[in-house]
């Protein structure tokens, strides 16, 4: 398995796909339950083969990734194979950043208790791998707009840091 398997929640969510997915495969309604029976371990390889076709079709439409914790807000943006990064860390003994609020907020009011940080990498073939452990960190999908406030914002210091 490349991913994860999806949960019972998530697979249920899905049912009509997953059964399409089993018409693809030849596997029609009797044959699935039969399988479930005397074959168990291969009822879950399906289930996981279907996992990973479903994971890495919602990956490849990801395009931007928030995470927020009490010391990092980082903000990733895909383009192909390559990937860009945006962090905040806080500085700060006293405040922690709380949510995406509190990252807007301290980083408008100009105070020094954050450090701006911006990185970019090819991830060639493993960008939706690199996806996923985002994900799995507790990484969200995030906006366009969110992406575009954050580089510019990262702009706006690096030129008054400039001579």
């Amino acid at each position: 398995m490349r991913f994860r398997k999806l949960s019972k929640i998530e697979l249920e969510a899905l049912s009509e796909e997953l059964i399409q997915f089993l018409v693809v495969q030849g596997i029609d309604d009797d044959l699935w339950r039969d399988i479930n029976k005397k074959s168990p371990e291969k009822a879950e390889e399906l289930v996981a083969l279907f996992s990973d076709t479903v994971l890495q079709k919602v990956y490849s439409k990801v395009k931007y990734l928030s995470f927020v914790s009490e010391q990092v807000f980082s903000i990733f943006k895909i383009n192909g194979e390559e990937m860009e990064a945006i962090v905040v860390k806080n500085k700060s003994k006293t405040l922690a950043f709380k949510d995406l609020k509190s990252v807007l907020e301290r980083t408008s009011k100009n105070t020094n208790d954050y450090e701006l940080l911006s990185a970019k990498r090819s991830l060639g073939n493993k960008i939706l791998d690199e996806i996923h452990a985002l994900t799995e960190k507790g990484c969200l999908v995030a906006d366009k707009e969110l992406w575009k406030y954050f580089s510019q914002f990262h702009k706006n210091l690096s030129n008054k840091a400039s001579f």
